[in-house]
């Protein structure tokens, strides 16, 4: 059975050593570990501030809410309308906290179609959409590890005053100009669920340079509560009339992980990059045993950190065929990503404006929804294992 995830994405080695952190350690909810693996993965990063949650979805909640609380925002949230751009294929909880925030009759979220070559927006759309919709903020997400940025991209996004905020929840180590992505936009998440190129378990982290946004990030994954704050803002805040230990100085929620979790994370990092040149081999090795007159394997692979192998049908067609060779052969499947949220009820219920298929001509993301699927990469997956699968897929008619 090849499977989306391995079955051995924590070692026998790492149980034991937190076999013997749980029976040594007093304390496990959030604590110095924790703060230890967000500096540790901050280095690793190449940014200022990481703050460490219990899943890459609280990850994406907090830097929407984060980014909207910004003080240098907060006159435009009242004059402007609050505009999103994201693609039509990425997953629900990056759209989600996008949802819950628009309050205003004219705020709204528009999925742009996607380029096939590395899932990134479609440029000529978003700009459309940038120029004359208004958009102020871009989630971009960089869908099964590849960078999703261009030059053009930040050029205009800077031209026109438009915040980008990072989904990298599916692309640890993916670069782009010889930069780690996370590091351009006004913050970045990641996930470690058990399936991604490293794992808490369950886990996330949430990114940035901004020192302000850093504060409202501790704020919100803290109950609101001012003792989450470093030393020197704390004092600043302080009330007379409130205790210092239990003074809410902010809205807030409980999306804190654990010491046991950040343990595992610290022993994964070490392991990262090793994980991601194993990954980005067997991307390789999978794209050049295709048959490139029936798939699409033409991609752009510069700076990738492959998380899975996507199957992209040329004919419709065949679709059912590559899903039933892949069955028979015992490799487990699923729709990419999540194909065009334009179809799913979570978008379509929306009482805010979303623009319709017709303005945006999902064409791409259209053929991802019917046309395509991926099985996973993995440390389990081998090189015979891909060709195996490729030379079967290579025979359908």
């Amino acid at each position: 059975m090849w499977k989306l995830m391995t079955d051995n994405a924590i070692t026998q080695e790492e149980r034991a050593i937190l076999s013997e952190f749980i029976l040594k350690e007093d304390r496990l909810s959030q604590g110095d570990t924790v703060k230890e693996f967000e500096n540790k993965w901050s280095e690793w990063l190449g940014c200022k501030y990481s703050v460490f949650v219990n899943s890459g979805s609280s990850a994406n909640l907090l830097l929407v809410h984060a980014v909207l609380s910004k003080k240098g925002n907060a006159h435009e949230l009242y004059v402007k309308p609050n505009r999103w751009a994201a693609q039509a294929c990425t997953w629900s909880t990056t759209v989600s906290p996008i949802l819950q925030g628009l309050a205003g009759a004219h705020d709204c979220l528009y999925l742009t179609d996607v380029d096939l070559n590395d899932f990134s927006p479609d440029l000529r759309q978003l700009e459309d959409f940038i120029v004359n919709d208004g958009i102020n903020y871009l989630f971009l997400t960089h869908l099964l590890g590849f960078p999703a940025l261009s030059q053009e991209l930040l050029d205009l996004c800077e031209k026109h005053d438009v915040f980008i905020l990072e989904d990298c929840c599916e692309a640890h180590g993916a670069t782009f100009q010889g930069r780690r992505v996370g590091t351009f936009g006004v913050g970045s998440t990641f996930s470690f669920y058990y399936g991604h190129h490293m794992t808490t378990i369950e886990g996330g982290m949430v990114c940035t340079n901004d020192e302000e946004i850093y504060h409202k990030l501790l704020l919100l994954r803290s109950h609101g509560l001012l003792r989450e704050l470093p030393p020197r803002e704390r004092k600043k805040q302080e009330l007379s009339s409130v205790d210092p230990a239990f003074c809410f100085v902010s809205d807030g929620y409980n999306l804190r992980n654990t010491e046991l979790h950040a343990k595992l994370g610290i022993m994964q990092l070490k392991g990262l990059d090793t994980s991601i040149e194993h990954r980005n081999k067997i991307f390789n090795v999978f794209l050049n045993n295709l048959n490139p007159d029936k798939y699409k394997t033409d991609f752009k692979t510069e700076g990738c950190s492959n998380f899975s192998l996507p199957l992209l049908v040329k004919d419709p067609y065949q679709i059912k065929d590559v899903k039933k060779i892949l069955t028979g052969l015992e490799v487990e499947h699923r729709p990419c990503i999540a194909g065009n949220l334009n179809y799913h009820p979570l978008v379509q219920n929306q009482k805010f404006k979303i623009p319709s298929f017709a303005q945006c001509s999902d064409y791409n993301a259209d053929k991802i929804h019917r046309d395509c699927v991926y099985i996973g990469n993995h440390k389990d997956v081998t090189e015979d294992d891909v060709i195996t699968v490729c030379k079967a897929l290579g025979e359908i008619t």
